[in-house]
């Protein structure tokens, strides 16, 4: 099976505050602002330092340029991009012992050491550690856990079949690395993939909820990330009443009805699946639950740790460069007016487009437009307007403060 690709969009903020004069005019086009705070007491004549770089948004973008004697704004500053924290749930049952590619063979469970050669649980862990150690993710937060529950460094035995701690949603809520930002759990998580023992059979549900329970939870306490679950196995429940074909099915039906609980609720926590092994389909209902379309599924027939690097690529892609964005405080002596606050975007060939405000009452999952976040510190762009600006990866977006806020359908 093909892995889909989401090529990474580069998104910029030029905040500007502060306010000109009634009769001022913004003439903005795509190139050339670098963000840097400047500042011109002087209504209706401020200025822009616009450099000789392109923006830090649109490295590529058009050759328009700020008019200062029209500008609205006297001071600009960088936006910051929300912090994305993941948290990893990944399989460390038995059947990860088994061989990669398989040859079609059926594999029983392998409980203990990782075997020698190449197999399901090698090359999980070295993209794993790939990733944990790759300069481009140094920005995220990262924790994670393995599951089953183990009788020592592995094997997962402790209380197998219907019951005991295997199947105790308990059992999964402390991580072995709790989250925390790379540049300081890069070295913790290395040691607790290599501490790994493979053994045991697939608590799907009990562990699916723990892991959305626990960033639940560190999203609550600390309201300004955004988190999500990343749900990483082998393929079918097994155990935990779930060992015929139809009680695997069930298993797969509430593990869905978790994950759309979770993307559902506030904080939204979607779940992201990575599936490495033959029997992997039942896992796409449980992505797109969670609000994240499909699951990453990798062909064992092909080179599997290529296409898990490019599936966590593409998460962090997906993840990091999203649609939210931090208002920065404004500059000592400046007082941010929400009523005057207009957001434009300009796409990779340099073309300005007016984003309006949606209404609070708006769905901001199916209405264009941006919104404040509920406590009023963040940018939402919504429905449309999010899909095409993340489509769009030599587009910038700015957020002007200052003129009073165009609501509704902008002029044309």
């Amino acid at each position: 099976m093909r892995l889909v690709q989401v090529g990474p969009v580069f998104l910029g903020i030029f905040i500007a505050l502060a306010c000109g004069g009634k009769d001022d005019k913004s003439e903005v086009g795509g190139g050339a602002a670098t963000g840097n705070i400047n500042t011109n007491n002087s209504a209706g004549s401020g200025t822009i330092n616009t450099g000789s770089g392109a923006t830090t948004g649109n490295p590529g973008g058009g050759n328009g340029s700020v008019d200062p004697g029209s500008a609205c704004t006297t001071t600009s500053a960088d936006g910051q991009p929300t912090q994305v924290d993941l948290y990893f749930m990944v399989d460390s049952t038995g059947s990860m012992n088994c061989p990669v590619p398989d040859g079609g063979m059926a594999c029983d469970t392998p409980n203990g050491p990782p075997t020698t050669g190449e197999s399901r649980w090698t090359v999980v862990t070295a993209a794993l550690k790939a990733f944990v150690a790759d300069p481009q993710n140094q920005g995220l937060g990262v924790g994670l856990r393995f599951f089953p529950v183990t009788g020592g460094m592995g094997g997962g035995m402790m209380g197998g079949g219907n019951g005991g701690a295997i199947c105790n949603v308990n059992s999964y809520a402390t991580p072995n690395v709790e989250i925390g930002p790379l540049s300081m759990t890069s070295q913790p998580l290395t040691t607790a993939i290599n501490m790994q023992m493979p053994g045991g059979t697939t608590p799907t549900v009990p562990s699916l909820t723990a892991a959305i329970d626990h960033a639940s939870a560190w999203a609550k306490a600390h309201p300004t990330h955004r988190v999500a679950v990343v749900y990483a196995t082998d393929g079918q429940p097994n155990g935990c009443g779930a060992s015929t074909p139809t009680q695997q099915a069930a298993a797969v039906q509430q593990a869905a009805a978790l994950a759309a609980k979770g993307v559902a609720a506030t904080p939204s926590i979607p779940t992201y699946v990575l599936g490495v092994g033959p029997d992997l389909a039942n896992l796409n209902s449980i992505a797109k639950s969670g609000g994240t379309n499909a699951a990453f599924l990798v062909d064992t027939s092909q080179n599997a740790a290529t296409q898990l690097s490019a599936a966590l690529a593409s998460i962090r892609s997906t993840t990091a460069l999203d649609c939210t964005y931090i208002i920065p405080a404004p500059p000592k002596g400046e007082t941010l007016d929400p009523l005057k606050v207009n957001v434009e975007y300009t796409n990779g060939a340099g073309a300005v487009t007016k984003v309006a405000q949606a209404a609070a009452s708006a769905d901001c999952k199916t209405t264009p437009g941006w919104q404040y976040s509920a406590d009023g510190t963040q940018i939402n762009l919504c429905g449309k307007t999010c899909t095409d600006i993340k489509a769009d990866k030599g587009g910038k977006l700015q957020v002007l403060f200052g003129c009073k806020t165009v609501v509704g359908d902008p002029p044309t």
